[in-house]
């Protein structure tokens, strides 16, 4: 039998996959093995919004003057798990629903924004280039995530 020594970093991204996905960590590791590497190098931009998101969690209630509750430890993780794999990093701020909202800016005052609550989905609100505004849900992963935002950028 073959032991191998991950690395901590490398062992974060195999858990938030195998969170966000329901996929045993072995699978998941064995599946990285196999076709791509497992090294991840974290941008600046991906530990500022980790930094910002342990200051998320450790807001008090009335956070914002206005009796907003304290955003739910299992919301900042399922966050984390999710900018973890994220080719582009968003803006990231509370909001007084106990959701995450994040947010990408692009080219002609287009905007994506999505919420991240504790379902399934994550609901997203879009202005494209044209001024169109759409609404929709994605599944929740980087996945469908990074999908989404190659094509705002588009």
């Amino acid at each position: 039998m073959l032991f191998l020594t991950i690395p901590y970093e490398i062992q974060t991204v195999i858990k938030n996959e195998s969170y966000l996905t329901g996929k045993p960590a072995r699978q998941i590791l064995i599946e990285k093995l196999r076709g791509e590497t497992v090294e991840k190098e974290f941008s600046p931009e991906l530990k500022n919004n980790m930094l910002k998101l342990d200051e998320i969690k450790s807001l008090k209630r009335n956070w914002n003057g206005n009796h907003a509750k304290s955003i739910s430890g299992k919301i900042v993780k399922k966050t984390k798990s999710l900018i973890i794999n994220l080719d582009k990093q968003p803006q990231i701020f509370p909001t007084a629903n106990d959701s995450i909202q994040i947010e990408y800016d692009g080219e002609n005052d287009s905007y994506l924004e999505l919420q991240i609550t504790k379902g399934k989905e994550l609901s997203y609100y879009k202005v494209d280039k044209s001024g169109k505004e759409i609404t929709g849900t994605i599944p929740c992963s980087s996945f469908a995530l990074n999908a989404l935002v190659e094509d705002f950028y588009e």
